[in-house]
């Protein structure tokens, strides 16, 4: 079996999950570089393979800081994190959201669940009254 990694060596991922998460992910964990990934339960050894993913990406581990990863974000509901941005799909912010373009609105500084209609589609950091945005640059559309 495929041993994780000790809950010291991704304390900033705790400390995001308990800011932001309902519910803490439990599991073990494995770490590839700067990449965190959550394994999925009786994985065998992975020692001397190549493997894509060995497991959920939850993000990445940046020194003092934790960056959640577009697929953890594709992995949540709605009502499993803290702070949400619910957008209705006829709505312009969608449009402007899958561009990349930030968001004007008003809420608690912080990481938001971006939702349409209520399902997940990434991430958004708000400061400011700006919800920054993190939906990867090679899914947005342009135009």
């Amino acid at each position: 079996m495929e041993k994780g990694i000790n809950e010291k060596e991704c304390r900033e991922f705790f400390a995001f999950a308990e800011e932001n998460l309902v519910k803490n992910i439990t599991g073990n964990f494995l770490k590839f570089g700067d990449q965190l990934y959550r394994m999925p339960e009786g994985m065998p050894s992975i020692r001397n393979l190549k493997v894509l993913r060995p497991g959920l990406h939850l993000g990445t581990l940046k020194k003092n800081r934790f960056e959640p990863s577009h697929a953890l974000a594709l992995a949540l509901r709605p009502d499993q994190v803290k702070h949400v941005c619910s957008l209705e799909s006829d709505s312009p912010q969608v449009k402007a959201y899958l561009n990349g373009q930030t968001l004007n609105m008003d809420g608690e500084k912080g990481w938001y669940l971006v939702t349409v209609d209520g399902y997940s589609i990434g991430w958004g950091k708000l400061a400011g009254g700006i919800l920054k945005n993190h939906y990867p640059k090679g899914l947005r559309k342009n135009g």
